[in-house]
């Protein structure tokens, strides 16, 4: 049986956790498990529910009141300094892992069920991380208006270090990479994350998070690819609720011409 290990933090979490332990308890189901939580300061019951539901189980739930603030989705320094510290305090409580493979999962994103199975045979040869299409709950803005956009973008580097492309359904801005997400194919990349990732456990044994200030996981991605391949997969689908937000059209208008013009990238430093 394939073992499997869950890395996950959380912090007034409740409202997701019904959600989350039957997507965990199914996989229990299939595989070895065992899991790795880390909770600091909430104020709901994500405490109480996750200690209860942790009885039993293997693996180990670290929980804090340090009394540090939210940041939303915002890329602050500060927010950055705290998510390498959450990450890398469970992180270094799970080491060593013995599992095979290594979810690792944002609390408020849904998957499937069968998002394990989906994601081993990804793993051939010299590939050692898979991301998902992480899809948020507003439409696509650049080229298919009837599709939802990726959310992770700040996480996401192609090959050439662009960042993700914003509120798009195909969030690459090299040609050959979006044919290849259109036509359901994985591109390879430099970081991504995605909310659910899976990993080879031997290699998470070996690398941290670090930020000088900007996402955790590029510098964090820049370990594992010492040790292979990263993939970003566009028919693995999760999925995030966010706080419906309106783009700037001008903002639009600059991908738009970014999109058709490499060079205007090159100068743009994506």
């Amino acid at each position: 049986m394939t073992k499997i290990s869950v890395i996950s933090l959380f912090r007034n979490s409740e409202k997701f956790l019904d959600r989350l332990f039957n997507r965990l308890e199914t996989l229990e189901k299939k595989y070895e498990m065992d899991f790795y939580f880390y909770e600091n300061d909430s104020t709901d019951k994500t405490r109480e529910r996750l200690t209860k539901w942790m009885k039993g189980r293997k693996g180990q739930f670290i929980y804090e009141d340090i009394n540090t603030p939210t940041f939303g989705h915002v890329t602050d320094k500060a927010r950055m300094d705290l998510m390498t510290r959450y990450r890398n305090t469970i992180l270094e409580a799970a080491r060593p892992l013995k599992s095979e493979y290594t979810l690792m999962i944002d609390s408020d994103v849904d998957f499937s069920n069968k998002i394990v199975r989906k994601y081993l045979p990804f793993f051939k040869k010299d590939i050692v991380m898979c991301t998902p299409f992480i899809k948020q709950n507003i439409n696509c803005v650049m080229e298919e208006p009837t599709e939802l956009s990726y959310f992770d973008s700040f996480a996401l580097k192609d090959k050439k270090g662009n960042k993700g492309m914003l509120l798009s359904s195909n969030p690459f801005w090299e040609r050959k990479d979006r044919d290849l997400w259109k036509a359901g194919n994985p591109v390879e990349v430099h970081s991504a994350f995605g909310g659910v990732a899976m990993i080879k456990s031997e290699v998470l044994n070996k690398v941290k998070w670090s930020t000088t200030g900007g996402c955790e996981h590029w510098l964090f991605c820049e370990e594992v690819r010492n040790y292979g391949k990263i993939l970003a997969i566009p028919t693995i689908d999760v999925y995030t609720e966010v706080n419906h937000w309106v783009p700037d059209p001008r903002l639009i208008e600059v991908q738009r011409k970014l999109l058709l013009d490499p060079w205007a990238r090159l100068a743009a430093n994506l």
